[in-house]
């Protein structure tokens, strides 16, 4: 009897020694219904490029979005997939380009602001519908919250109201539906960092302002870019 249990007890052991010998990485399941990164929270700094003098950025140009993205993993850690999602985006330009509309006929009008001209402030404002579509690898699983993460892709952009501003001492005057901005705009966007607080960068591919317009008999082809941060939750 004294044997048996010995060998019982030996058996337990080499179990317990054999279980404790196991990688703690060949112990974790993946969960089959895991998703990251569903809602997004950003704050940019925009700065416009392409534009002919004697235009030029004054102010604090700055861009807000906020939205949802459809997590939709590839592999079974589901750290590497692909993100579809929509959003609405403010992006607020200030330069010197005075933009108003004739009350009588409806035309747009341009001005261009000097020295010479006293005023607080001038900026237009686009209001759009965002659908950024990305490539997503990050190191995350679903037990783990801190994590470094790449994401990059294309985000298109639909302008469904239009706005300009002109600030001085006296007057405050503006206007909504210029239509001299393009619907459609898209771009490349990168996120990239560690943690929920991460450095996005936006670089515009399409014109802002419609191929047609001509400012002082120049035509240009104003485009942005945009360095900020965004916040991604669940």
């Amino acid at each position: 009897m004294k044997h048996f249990w010995l060998i019982v007890l030996l058996l337990t052991g080499i179990k317990f020694s054999a279980q404790s010998n196991v990688p703690v990485d060949s112990l974790y399941k993946p969960d089959p219904k895991y998703l990251e990164d569903q809602f997004y929270f950003g704050i940019s700094y925009v700065a416009l490029r392409n534009l002919p003098e004697p235009l030029t950025q004054n102010g604090f140009s700055n861009s807000v979005k906020l939205g949802y993205i459809r997590d939709i993993p590839f592999n079974e850690q589901r750290n590497i997939g692909l993100g579809l999602g929509l959003g609405l985006a403010w992006d607020n330009y200030y330069q010197n380009l005075r933009v108003s509309i004739d009350e009588e006929t409806g035309a747009v009008l341009f001005k261009i602001l000097t020295d010479d001209d006293s005023f607080r402030s001038n900026s237009f404002t686009l209001n759009k519908l965002e659908i950024p579509f990305e490539i997503r690898l990050r190191g995350s699983t679903a037990e783990k919250y801190k994590f470094w993460r790449l994401y990059a892709g294309i985000t298109t952009a639909y302008v469904y109201g239009t706005s300009s501003e002109y600030v001085t001492k006296q007057v405050d005057v503006s206007y909504k539906n210029i239509k001299i901005i393009n619907t459609w705009q898209w771009g490349i966007s990168i996120s990239a960092g560690y943690g929920t607080w991460n450095f996005n960068y936006y670089y515009g591919l399409s014109n802002i302002i419609k191929n047609d317009v001509k400012v002082q008999n120049n035509q240009f082809e104003m485009k942005d870019m945009r360095f900020g941060i965004i916040y991604y939750f669940l």
